[in-house]
């Protein structure tokens, strides 16, 4: 279950360990996570289950971040700009 935490504009969306695996797998991508063998959308550090920090969606896919609290920003940052553009739409 997702609960929605606001900074401003910018909503973030926690979900708790226990449906993180059950999320990953719908996601098809547990097995990378959980293997350490994904990157970080924005510094590219490695991001398994322990240092994972979020995802998002850009550009149709599913972006890892890990938990840096700079790439947490940058991703909720790009995910509030997209909202408001499709807002002005």
């Amino acid at each position: 279950m997702l609960k929605e935490r606001r900074i401003g504009e910018i909503a973030f969306y926690a979900i708790d360990s226990r449906s993180l695996a059950d999320a990953l797998k719908k996601l098809g991508i547990y097995d990378d996570v959980a293997g350490g063998r994904t990157r970080c959308y924005f510094c590219g550090q490695p991001v398994a289950v322990e240092n994972l920090g979020g995802l998002f969606k850009h550009e149709g896919q599913i972006r890892i971040v890990c938990n840096s609290i700079k790439c947490l920003y940058e991703a909720a940052w790009l995910t509030a700009r997209r909202r408001m553009q499709q807002r002005q739409k």
